[in-house]
């Protein structure tokens, strides 16, 4: 029962006829009862491919019988090709397929088809096979000859149905078109007998349906196509999507459709002694007694033991084949695996029934008529000491831990004998949790340097049953990739930046039906600057993305509830290690924390602990729906889950990059180092040049300015790009090798001509002296756009370099007269009367009103300090460093301007850190004694 029995599908655009029935196909004239369409009144020349779509239908005792009359304009080549091919397709036992006309319509003439002799060629084919589906349908197709670009096809046919499950009664379920599709004229009809107990209804939004009776016969009629519908906003339930139908029924109540179905799932017979089936209900008696366990134990050797197909043969849409077939072939689809579990429950003395189910749309299912076609599929209900389980053969990976899990199917109809209402599934949080992680992240190297991650994300139900069947069937490759998808996601949570992986596994254990991967990675530092600290934020925890930000603003949104999905229970643990010689870690936000919110219950504790920091997270939530009117204070709620998040805040005296040339920091790098030479072994060819860029920023962090460039050589040579010989040239700067930065400035230039890269080259050119290449350079890029600014303080330096350093201040004034709003202009002003030594009557006034009206503080008290420094004001210069470290500990320029300040004021361990800059930092070191710090 998993394809929903519409009665009737139209197959728009795609073919010229839709699902039929029929054991052969019959021609003839139009039924007498039909309304058929004059030729006339097609109108040909209608903007719409669709000229005409007539479907009538009308119920005469057990019997539906329907005519459908179309036609399409062939208004190209392709439409040509798509529909001049008419196919139909229908099943052998439901009924006749007589076929009226085929016609062609051109410059007002009617070519009839079949008078020609045409004829429909009849196949027999499986079209559903690769979604393990046999419905015994058989196909008929005719190339309709003679077509051009221009015409109009019209074909019309009719069909009987009866579908004998149904025990006499009829129902419709027909999708009805909907702008922006458009059509010539289009309707949809449906008529019965006048006295006959019909119920129909059209919607959701069939605008207004005729109703009327004549000679006999009650009619309703709906215009098409039905007005475009109405957006929708986010999160909804499905019944508020669902597209539009007209619905008619003969059956009466749901109490009917449950009883006409019962006969079909009769247990009576179904394991007869000393069968196989007999034999696995005398296993799982020996294997335990108590019937949870028993209940457990017998779906899995439905889910497990006996493979998906439907089979719609015969009858097979509503009938399912019987336990002892399904068990011998080890095949069946819902409805078989549902009788066949509900055989072995009541065989173990259980109590169970079968009931139906709509997966796609169960919210909707109390809006729809009383009838079969509301349902797409069959389950098994069970009661076992007084408490309801929901068991579905066709899912995977039940266990007696997920057994009493509910899904999400919200109503179901019970096959019952007497007859049956629908009841609610009502939704239960899960005993176990469906998906966990534990994560460890390393940071022992220090708050600057990169994580490692250690991460064990576990499945369980039938997402861990499908991810288990996947690992079972994957190669390494494909084992691979999906460590690396899975990873993706875990790093993403974690930083923005992602991270790269250095191994990993697979797993899956059977008797729990739980799939486990491990990975191993490595991430950039998970402690981010803030607010002159060090802080990590508990970025993978799922409360720190907390929200419910639903819009229900629109007049006609506001009664329309939220969707809440399904019932869920996810767990987080995270481990974090700190270094092990740097005490002083704080803890903030709350690590011990309840909260409620969108109906999920999240659970958190946590605790720092020496130099580790543990924390789990449990969000349980029931799903179903909210009031829109309870909205706001739900988001509210969750914006005060999120703000509860933990943080740690390293101590001040934490490691930083910049000294991790000195042996005892040095050797904290070495298990960073290990991971990037598995990450790279992971890797081969171009797909290494990720790992090696990474590494390359490490070391450029750690000064070690020799590796990075080693690395940064590697990947030019497998992916060579203007990008990667900008880094390059960055790193030689630093080194002080100028003249081969230049180099790689000019490759960048050549594989991207842009202005910003003309700005590096032109800079880098000035400094070297080149002062007339450097000139023509800027000129020729700058197009006076967004990067104008970059142009001119660029042309700035140069004429400083050149001794011309007032003509460079009059650029930048200039530029300030241009953007007067611009602050980051006043710092540049500041930065270069320090630099080059111009203006020293003004410097001091123009670096203050930078420091007033400073956006970035840190920049421009480094600034002010080199220009205090120049005024030869050594304790006003060092207040400033002092003060733009607080904010910006990293800043590696103020850090070498307080050892230099330091060394001359004569403070001992300056000297020291003096001759690290030089041996680590030369290009740094180079910059500032230009400047006039030797």
């Amino acid at each position: 029962m998993r394809n929903r029995f519409a009665l009737f599908v139209v197959g728009l655009l795609a073919t010229t006829a839709p699902a039929l029935a029929g054991e052969t196909v019959l021609y003839g004239p139009a039924p007498k009862w039909a309304e058929v369409r004059d030729a006339a009144k097609i109108d040909a020349a209608a903007n719409t491919p669709i000229a005409l779509l007539d479907v009538q239908q009308r119920i005469e005792g057990e019997t539906l019988r329907v005519y459908v009359d179309q036609a399409l304009k062939l208004g190209s080549p392709e439409s040509l090709t798509q529909s001049g091919t008419s196919s139909a397709v229908w099943m052998p036992d439901k009924g006749d397929l007589t076929v009226h006309r085929v016609e062609i319509l051109r410059a007002g003439k009617v070519i009839d088809v079949l008078k020609g002799g045409a004829r429909y060629q009849v196949l027999r084919r499986e079209r559903g096979l690769e979604q393990r589906q046999i419905d015994g349908m058989l196909t008929a197709t005719l190339a309709i000859p003679g077509l051009q670009v221009g015409d109009v096809v019209r074909i019309a046919y009719s069909q009987t149905m009866r579908d004998k499950a149904l025990q006499g009664k009829v129902q419709i379920d027909s999708g009805l078109l909907t702008l922006p599709l458009e059509a010539g004229f289009a309707r949809t009809s449906v008529s019965w007998p006048e006295g006959l107990a019909v119920k129909w209804q059209a919607g959701p939004a069939a605008g207004s349906p005729t109703e009327s009776v004549k000679d006999g016969w009650h009619t309703v009629n709906v215009a098409l196509p039905l007005a475009k519908r109405e957006e929708m906003p986010q999160g909804v339930p499905s019944r508020f999507t669902r597209p539009p139908t007209l619905e008619a029924t003969t059956f009466g109540s749901w109490e009917e459709v449950s009883r006409v179905f019962a006969p079909l799932y009769s247990t009576k017979d179904a394991i007869a002694p000393g069968s196989p089936l007999a034999a696995e209900v005398a296993k799982i008696e020996k294997q335990s007694a108590d019937p949870l366990t028993r209940a457990a134990l017998a779906t899995r050797l439905v889910q497990d033991q006996v493979s998906y197909l439907l089979n719609g043969m015969a009858g097979g849409n509503y009938v399912p084949q019987a336990p002892s077939l399904t068990w011998t072939s080890r095949y069946g689809d819902c409805k078989a695996k549902s009788l066949l579990l509900l055989s072995l429950l009541e065989a173990l003395g259980i109590k169970a029934e079968v009931v139906a189910v709509n997966s796609q749309t169960g919210d909707a299912v109390p809006e729809s008529l009383p009838m079969p076609a509301a349902f797409d599929h069959v389950i098994v209900r069970a009661e076992i000491a007084g408490t309801t389980y929901w068991l579905d053969g066709t899912a995977t990976g039940t266990r007696l831990q997920t057994l009493a899990d509910v899904p999400p199917f919200r109503h179901a109809l019970p096959i019952r004998a007497e007859g049956a209402t629908l009841v609610a599934m009502e939704p239960r949080v899960p005993q176990a949790p469906m998906a966990s992680v534990k994560i460890t992240i390393d940071q022992r190297a220090g708050v600057e340097m990169p994580a490692l991650i250690s991460a064990t994300p576990t499945f369980s139900g039938m997402l861990g049953s499908n991810l288990g069947a996947a690992f079972g069937q994957a190669s390494e490759e494909q084992k691979k990739q999906m460590i690396k998808s899975l990873a993706d996601s875990i790093f993403k949570d974690l930083t923005d930046d992602g991270g790269i992986i250095t191994g990993g596994t697979t797993a899956f254990d059977s008797e729990t039906g739980t799939a486990t991967v491990t990975i191993e990675g490595m991430v950039i530092s998970l402690f981010l600057d803030r607010d002159g600290t060090k802080r990590m934020d508990m970025r993978g925890l799922g409360s720190a993305s907390a929200s419910f930000d639903h819009d229900r603003s629109r007049a006609n949104w506001k009664a329309i509830p939220v969707n809440l999905g399904r019932a869920e229970r996810v767990r987080e643990e995270i481990e974090v290690l700190l270094p092990a010689d740097e005490p002083g870690f704080k803890l903030g936000g709350r690590a011990e924390y309840e909260a409620t919110f969108a109906g999920t219950t999240v659970t958190r504790k946590g605790a720092l602990e020496g130099q580790r920091f543990t924390i789990s997270e449990e969000r349980a939530s029931l799903g179903g729906e909210l009031p829109a009117s309870e909205i706001p204070v739900e988001k509210a709620k969750a914006l005060r889950l999120r703000n509860t998040v933990p943080f740690l805040v390293a101590p001040v005296t934490a490691a930083r990059a910049w000294r991790y040339q000195q042996p005892a920091l040095k050797a904290r790098i070495a298990p960073i180092e290990a991971a990037y030479e598995k990450a790279l072994a992971r890797e081969t060819g171009d797909a290494q040049s990720d790992p090696l860029a990474r590494r390359a920023d490490l070391r450029e962090s750690v000064q070690d300015l020799d590796g990075a460039l080693a690395d940064w050589d590697k990947v030019i040579a497998m992916a060579p790009d203007a990008w990667t010989y900008g880094r390059r040239a960055f790193t030689k700067r630093q080194m002080g090798r100028w003249a081969d930065a230049i180099t790689d400035h000019r490759e960048a230039l050549k594989l991207a001509p842009s202005v910003s890269n003309a700005i590096s080259l032109a800079g880098a050119l000035g400094r070297e002296g080149k002062t007339d290449e450097a000139l023509a350079l800027l000129t020729e890029y700058d197009d006076m756009g967004d990067e104008h600014t970059g142009v001119v303080l660029t042309r700035a330096d140069i004429l400083a370099f050149a001794g011309k350093g007032v003509d460079g201040l009059k650029e930048i004034d200039g530029l300030i007269e241009e953007k007067p709003g611009d602050t980051s202009l006043l710092n540049a002003a500041c930065w270069y009367r320090a630099r080059f030594r111009v203006d020293s009557d003004g410097m001091i006034k123009a670096c203050n009103q930078a420091v007033e009206r400073a956006s970035n503080a840190a920049a421009v008290l480094d600034s002010r300090a080199l220009a205090w420094l120049a005024q030869g004001n050594l304790q006003n210069a060092l207040a400033d460093v002092e003060a733009a470290l607080k904010i910006s500990p990293s800043q590696l320029a103020s850090l070498y301007l307080r050892a230099w300040i330091g060394n001359a004021m004569g403070k001992p361990d300056a000297k020291a850190d003096l001759a690290y800059f030089r041996k680590v930092a030369p290009g740094l070191v180079q910059d500032y004694a230009r400047y006039g710090l030797k």
